[in-house]
């Protein structure tokens, strides 16, 4: 299936004057049937869905998907571009400002910076799209799949509304809205207090049990011995993570949801991380006219690694999905149905 998909690597020079590390999959020989702006998680990075996203990018899907490590995050953080960096050379050299990371490990700097980030993003891929005469869609994955909930919702700028109007749908999958396992009011309060008294950078570990990640061994494996997944947060990135959360757990961001803005929201039933009930229950009083929600049978958080033919299943909800809401949403054949532990709950 990869010999169907070209995978391209690229440093961009991104808000504030930083490098992001970003990636694109698309289609080798085949047009895009639409464009997809993703968001990854907490403590990972976008190549960990190299296997997915060439799923949904090979026919008969088809999907363009661009992909960036967020601050803090994968090789925008851990193997950051230094000044002798050919892409750095460059810039400078037209005249470029380029803020070079330092000691930026899991040091996002919050939602203050996510959501421009992510403005940034759907700006320049709106553009793309534009040219390329497709749809563009924001899709994100557990923190992530929260971000994307938020960016649709908050009550002021970033984004603005016309950033929120270049999307012609939000995909949110496993969204951290609420942990399975809490952590205590008083930690999250303590954590949001330090943060605020300048101590935001400080690093915390953030255990977890790789085994809830899915059923599927090697994958679990592998994110554990990832030093790019190693468990550990900013106070202020935690505190925004987790609180953030929590105010898309009611109704004043189900209200906020653009009614036109197509949603699809998928989690696993048995996730241990992040909560599922939070995402139906979202899912349930958005105020979108058009959504979707997709309880997972039987399957944990990372539902896009576990054991086949789940992967599979999920990529059909969601490529046939994205081909529903464009323009020319011809019918998918060459899709398998392999709808082997799969249940749905659809709105």
């Amino acid at each position: 299936m990869s010999e169907l998909v070209t995978i391209n690597e690229e440093w961009v020079l991104g808000p504030e004057d930083t490098p992001f590390y970003t990636k694109r999959w698309s289609p080798k020989t085949a047009e895009p049937a639409a464009c997809v702006l993703f968001v990854h998680g907490f403590a990972e990075h976008i190549t960990r869905y190299e296997t997915f996203f060439t799923i949904l990018s090979s026919p008969p899907y088809n999907l363009h998907i661009t992909a960036f490590d967020q601050r803090g995050h994968g090789k925008t953080a851990y193997e950051p571009l230094i000044a002798t960096s050919s892409q750095v050379v460059e810039w400078k050299k037209e005249g470029k400002v380029v803020n070079l990371a330092k000691n930026t490990k899991r040091r996002t700097g919050g939602w203050a910076k996510v959501f421009p980030d992510i403005e940034w993003f759907v700006k320049r891929e709106s553009i793309f799209a534009k040219e390329k005469g497709k749809k563009l869609f924001l899709y994100g994955f557990s923190m992530g799949g929260a971000e994307v909930l938020a960016f649709a919702t908050r009550p002021t700028a970033p984004p603005s509304k016309e950033s929120v109007n270049l999307l012609s749908g939000v995909i949110s999958g496993g969204p951290l809205i609420r942990q399975t396992k809490s952590a205590s009011a008083i930690q999250v309060k303590a954590g949001s207090f330090a943060a605020g008294l300048g101590l935001g950078n400080m690093l915390i570990p953030t255990p977890m049990d790789y085994n809830q990640l899915s059923h599927n061994q090697e994958t679990n494996d592998r994110c554990k011995a990832d030093p790019f997944c190693e468990q550990s947060g900013s106070l202020r990135g935690v505190a925004d993570m987790l609180n953030g959360g929590i105010t898309l757990d009611n109704s004043i961001a189900w209200n906020a949801w653009p009614v036109d803005l197509p949603l699809l929201i998928y989690h696993g039933e048995e996730d241990m991380i992040c909560l599922p009930d939070a995402a139906k229950r979202f899912g349930e009083n958005a105020a979108a006219k058009d959504k979707k929600v997709e309880i997972i049978k039987g399957m944990y958080h990372e539902v896009h690694n576990e054991l086949s033919p789940i992967p599979e299943n999920l990529a059909k909800t969601i490529g046939e999905w994205v081909h529903a809401h464009t323009s020319s949403s011809s019918a998918i054949t060459g899709a398998q149905d392999q709808s082997t532990g799969v249940g749905n709950s659809k709105l």
